[in-house]
């Protein structure tokens, strides 16, 4: 005749699975944070070359912004060289504003919608700074400069400016200094900076794409005309 487990053996039974639970459930939901920051980053280095590809069929021009002309969105240029709007979505990325999968990107009503997970940096939109860092030439370190970077959820733009952040900003301006830069924390409000534990992945301007903390990626030298560190033009050689 088979012996019934005691109400202890199952309680030890239970607290066991419960320790295994413990231990386990952390471990998955590293490996599956592991495995988004691996598809965003590929996202990324995608995007990367697909800029490259574009500024080498029109004279080495960056694509454009979506400001102050929504049709201009630098995702409608870029395109074409991707065909596949869903690299433009991170796997980080929350927002409930994007558009519906019927809505045809014709349809007047589609920029409207989210976009993009991943911001242009406006240093090099060409609507600053008179153009002249609109070209992948002007850039001095192009492997050291910030392009591409994860934004806020739910957010409809398609970039960010980083002349705008820091205490001083390189253009001064309360209002989009306040909406963007968090002076408390010394670090912007406009990136999701820490998609992935401690930091975010970065595309930038040759194409290559890798993951940066905060810390990392924002500096200053101002007496070298530096304000954005590696979101900065000029931040080659520079840094102190």
């Amino acid at each position: 005749m088979r012996r019934a487990f005691t109400l202890i053996e199952l309680l030890v039974v239970i607290a066991i699975i419960a320790i295994l639970a413990a231990i386990l459930f952390p471990v998955f939901a590293q490996a599956k944070e592991a495995a988004k920051k691996t598809t965003d980053l590929s996202n990324c280095r995608q995007l990367g070359v697909a800029i490259m590809m574009y500024a080498n069929d029109f004279d080495d021009y960056f694509p454009l912004t979506n400001f102050p002309a929504p049709e201009n969105t630098w995702t409608n240029h870029v395109q074409p060289y991707i065909k596949n709007r869903a690299i433009y979505r991170s796997p980080a990325d929350n927002s409930s504003n994007w558009p519906p999968a019927s809505l045809l990107a014709t349809d007047p009503t589609f920029l409207t919608y989210r976009m993009t997970s991943y911001f242009l940096n406006a240093y090099m939109s060409g609507a600053q700074f008179g153009g002249k860092y609109a070209t992948i030439t002007s850039i001095a370190g192009p492997a050291s400069t910030i392009y591409l970077a994860p934004s806020p959820d739910n957010v409809v733009r398609d970039h960010f400016a980083p002349f705008f952040w820091g205490d001083p900003p390189e253009i001064p301006d309360a209002f989009m200094q306040n909406m963007t830069w968090d002076s408390a924390k010394q670090e912007t409000k406009a990136l999701k900076i820490r998609a992935f534990t401690g930091g975010a992945n970065y595309t930038y301007v040759d194409g290559h794409a890798k993951f940066g903390r905060w810390n990392q990626v924002w500096w200053r030298n101002i007496p070298a005309g530096v304000y954005a560190g590696n979101f900065d033009p000029r931040n080659e050689n520079n840094r102190p």
